[in-house]
């Protein structure tokens, strides 16, 4: 076994499996945009797009995305670094599709809440470890999780600037929205599983997995991201002007 290897399973370097599904769900997120973009050209139909079986898949591989990056929070030297990153590429990317077209601005999408809560997580780490007993924090998660779930299914008249914690006011809008409340203890649910990753106490096949293009892209999510809609948008043109 190499000394890369050893470190995995130790759950001190990089551990290729979370990597490997943070590859998977970006993968899956650029084909859902890339549908939609279809569906917005009228070159396909929306019949299976806005079916609830893809509504689950959507909302499925999206919190699991979530997760592996709070797990991937445990594995991190500076998260207010990282989250302060993640959080300006998001602008970026509210800047650019408010030129696009100011009804498609995302004004908190993935990235804006990845950088918020790896921020949050940063502040909020030492006091979570100290007062949340570990073989409580799960339960108290995923209950907060269920409580918050459907808080961004409303409209809050009167509550205005609070979008981001998922109280959005009538006429807000947002092409992709990932608001605090609930996805933030899923976040938070995933810093908790990592504590034990990064202690080397998965199974060994969970360190020993590897799938290198799929973590290669799991790394690069951030640019994915951000390159994904233009190429998207170009696709689709093309495939319109020949369609």
């Amino acid at each position: 076994m190499t000394g890369a290897e050893n470190k995995a399973e130790r759950g001190t370097g990089r551990v290729g499996i979370i990597d490997a599904v943070r590859g998977v769900s970006i993968l899956l997120m650029v084909v859902y945009h890339l549908h939609i973009d279809l569906y917005n050209s009228r070159i396909i139909g929306g019949e299976l797009l806005f079916s609830p079986f893809v509504d689950f898949l959507q909302t499925f591989f999206a919190s699991l995305f979530i997760l592996m990056s709070g797990i991937s929070c445990r594995f991190s030297r500076n998260n207010l670094k990282r989250g302060l990153i993640m959080f300006a590429a998001g602008m970026v990317v509210t800047l650019v599709t408010y030129v696009y077209d100011p009804s498609l601005i995302i004004r908190f999408g993935i990235l804006h809440f990845l950088g918020a809560s790896a921020v949050l997580f940063a502040l909020l780490q030492k006091p979570l470890d100290k007062l949340l007993p570990s073989f409580l924090a799960p339960a108290v998660y995923l209950a907060l999780t269920a409580l918050t779930w459907n808080i961004p299914n409303h409209y809050y008249p009167g509550l205005r600037g609070l979008w981001m914690f998922g109280f959005r006011a009538p006429g807000f809008r947002s092409a992709d929205y990932f608001p605090l409340f609930p996805f933030f203890f899923i976040y938070l649910f995933g810093t908790w599983m990592g504590t034990f990753i990064a202690a080397g106490r998965f199974p060994r096949w969970f360190y020993r997995f590897r799938c290198p293009v799929l973590e290669w892209i799991g790394r690069k999510t951030i640019w994915v991201y951000m390159l994904h809609q233009p190429l998207c948008v170009g696709l689709v043109w093309l495939i319109a002007k020949f369609y």
